[in-house]
């Protein structure tokens, strides 16, 4: 077995694991604000908690919207809203149960 064939046999939730600490922080907040996640806002909370700039945060948000943990909305074509996708809840599930061990 291959470490490629180790990484396709993970859990879709296990996807987490593979995310930057960005992305991670990125998904953590547009679930809290689910629906009302303005980019401007996330950056700003992101930048407070791991010092990166606004355009790592955007970078990371359109890497989340690429792989399906994001969705994004808007009046016009700059993306504005940002909501947690299903394989996105599945993707936190998996974090929180991982953290939920680790604490145990």
């Amino acid at each position: 077995m291959t470490a490629d064939s180790d990484v396709d046999d993970q859990p879709d939730w296990a996807a987490y694991q593979n995310l930057t600490p960005t992305a991670q922080t990125c998904l953590l907040l547009v679930a809290a604000y689910d629906g009302d996640a303005w980019r401007g806002l996330i950056a700003q909370a992101a930048q407070d908690g791991l010092d990166v700039s606004d355009r790592h945060v955007r970078r990371s948000l359109a890497d989340l919207e690429s792989v399906g943990l994001v969705e994004s909305t808007g009046p016009n074509k700059h993306r504005q809203t940002y909501s947690v996708t299903d394989d996105g809840r599945e993707v936190l599930s998996g974090m929180r149960d991982s953290l939920g061990r680790m604490l145990e």
